[in-house]
């Protein structure tokens, strides 16, 4: 079977939701499937793509021309860049390629108008397409975004339609104004071969670990330091290391100098080994703004770590507090912070919610879940060529 796989994210060189699509390509590639990835952006990490194209991924980089846009947007003007942008050609060759099936990957529930037009443009819609939708954003200001109608139909000429939250599922269906009668949730991949329990880090001192890309409108890591940096906190016998990269370090720091607590926080930049920053912390701090189903959070409960998390997406799936971690039902500081007491104040028993947390997450992850979406790929490809047949 040949398949595309297209992601449409823009703007960094890798993000977690991106880790399906990975999983999907090797196991398609492993059962001698034809693959192609069709790179929508300039920047993609090399020590995530170069593995698959050794098993045989074929990868398309972006044409000569979007290369030119970029320069143009670059050194004379943007406006003129992004008007240029939206007549050029990203996915010309998908025809010669001809696949059964596309596996489109989305960041957010609703995608830029650019993608949208490049996809219209070029003909993908036009072949069966399975859609994964990671994130509802459901109250972040859409910026360049298509519009209701148009993302409604976007989603409704899928065959399938991907959520790894239900709640993600649900928010994305009240963003559209529309139902989604082909919805599947399934479960992201875990970056983990060792899925044992670690033990927990000795001495006195609580180590707390924030992991994330280092975006406050996102991830919301300027919360959890005005949690720390508060009077409930400040006294209190803690370390804070904060790992992940991204354009708000400085402001990060900063805040940090404000809360006065800049000396108990480390920016420790992105962590491969997920293990090793479980080997060194008690628990895991999730402020953020909005998720679906983060990896970060079922990594800590695999390693058997509580953790304190706001309640967005499908965060309430995985943690039900005490037994598997402590939520804040707000975005706010104040919720954060009365979570992370709650949290505190149960410190002795953290050791045994973190050993129900890993039992809860080994119940719930997919030992193969790039198996699940080719298989989902495969019956979609079934039943497109059944009607073909019919026609």
């Amino acid at each position: 079977m040949r398949i595309a796989i297209i992601s449409d994210l823009a703007g960094c060189s890798w993000a977690g939701c991106e880790e399906m699509w990975v999983a999907l390509a090797k196991r398609a590639l492993h059962d001698g499937h034809n693959v192609v990835f069709y790179q929508y952006r300039e920047m993609i990490d090399p020590q995530k793509i170069q593995p698959l194209q050794h098993l045989g991924l074929e990868l398309i980089p972006p044409s000569i021309n979007t290369r030119v846009v970029n320069t143009v947007k670059t050194r004379v003007s943007w406006k003129l860049g992004l008007l240029t942008a939206q007549w050029l050609s990203h996915f010309s060759g998908i025809h010669r390629f001809a696949p059964d099936v596309i596996f489109l990957n989305a960041g957010d529930a609703l995608p830029p108008s650019g993608f949208i037009n490049s996809l219209k443009r070029d003909g993908v819609l036009k072949f069966p397409y399975v859609l994964m939708c990671h994130n509802s954003n459901l109250f972040e200001k859409p910026v360049e975004r298509i519009s209701q109608e148009i993302a409604a139909r976007y989603y409704q000429g899928a065959r399938r339609v991907l959520f790894v939250a239900e709640r993600t599922h649900k928010e994305t269906e009240h963003l559209l104004a529309a139902k989604l009668t082909h919805a599947i949730i399934v479960r992201n991949p875990v970056n983990m071969s060792d899925t044992s329990p670690l033990s927990m880090p000795a001495g006195s001192t609580v180590r707390i670990a924030s992991v994330g890309r280092l975006a406050m409108n996102s991830k919301g890591q300027d919360t959890l330091l005005a949690a720390l940096g508060s009077a409930y906190f400040i006294a209190r016998d803690w370390q804070l290391s904060i790992y992940g990269v991204g354009p708000h370090l400085r402001q990060l720091q900063i805040l940090a100098e404000h809360y006065e607590i800049a000396e108990r926080v480390a920016f420790k930049g992105y962590a491969r080994d997920v293990r090793a920053i479980w080997a060194e912390n008690h628990i895991l701090a999730l402020p953020s703004r909005n998720e679906s189903a983060p990896l970060v959070l079922i990594e800590a409960m695999l390693c058997g770590r509580t953790s304190v998390a706001n309640n967005v997406g499908g965060i309430h799936e995985w943690i039900n507090e005490p037994e598997t971690g402590f939520i804040s039902e707000g975005i706010d500081i104040d919720s954060f912070q009365s979570a992370l007491e709650r949290a505190w104040s149960a410190r002795s028993e953290w050791e045994a919610i973190g050993q129900r947390a890993r039992e809860k997450a080994m119940k719930m992850i997919d030992p193969d879940p790039g198996g699940t979406v080719l298989n989902i790929l495969l019956e979609v490809a079934a039943e497109h060529r059944s009607y073909i047949r019919t026609e």
